[in-house]
C-alpha cells in the first residue's frame, strides 16, 4: 500500500497479505467463500470491513468512526476479491470494482478523500453506472456460471 494515499484499492489475496492499513475493506459483489478466506487472513492488527453494493455507505461510515477512535489519520485499503481463472491465478471482476467504487464514493461523501488514481477509477465507474450497477452485476454473475472452463 502507497503511504503517500489514505486510500487505496488492490486486488486479491497478496494484497490483503501485504496490507499495512488500519482498515482493511474486502469488496466483494457476492461475498463467496473468497471474500470468507480474505477476511480470515487479513493482519489482526486492522479493522475489517466485508463490503457490497449493499452495505458500502455502512462501510465507509465504520472507517471514518474508527479514524475518529484513532484520533488520528487511518488508513484504508480496499481489496477487490476479484475471482480465479482455472489455473487459479487472479480474474479481476467488473462486480468487484464497483463496489470498491462505491466504497471509495461513500468514504469521499464523508470527508476522507485523499485517494489512489485507482480509487479515483473505480469510483468514476461506479458513479457513472450508478443507474445500471445492479444489471452489471447481474449479468457478469451470468456469464461467468454459464462460460465453459478455459
Amino acid at each position: 500500500m502507497s503511504a503517500e494515499y489514505q486510500v487505496t484499492l488492490e486486488w486479491g489475496m497478496e494484497a490483503v497479505r501485504a496490507s499495512t492499513a488500519h482498515v482493511l475493506v474486502i469488496a466483494d459483489a457476492d461475498r463467496g467463500p473468497e471474500a470468507l478466506e480474505l477476511e480470515a487472513r487479513a493482519p489482526r492488527s486492522s479493522l475489517v470491513l466485508g463490503a457490497t453494493l449493499v452495505n458500502a455507505a455502512e462501510v465507509a461510515r465504520a472507517a471514518l468512526d474508527e479514524q475518529e477512535r484513532r484520533g488520528e489519520r487511518t488508513t484504508v485499503e480496499i481489496v477487490a476479491v476479484g475471482d480465479r481463472w482455472p489455473d487459479g491465478s487472479l480474474r479481476p471482476s467488473t462486480a468487484d470494482l464497483l463496489v470498491a467504487g462505491r466504497v471509495v464514493d461513500e468514504l469521499a461523501e464523508l470527508g476522507i478523500d485523499f485517494h489512489s488514481p485507482a480509487c479515483a477509477a473505480s469510483c468514476a465507474a461506479a458513479t457513472a453506472l450508478r443507474g445500471a450497477t445492479e444489471a452489471l452485476v447481474a449479468a457478469e454473475a451470468l456469464a461467468r456460471s454459464t462460460a465453459e472452463p478455459r
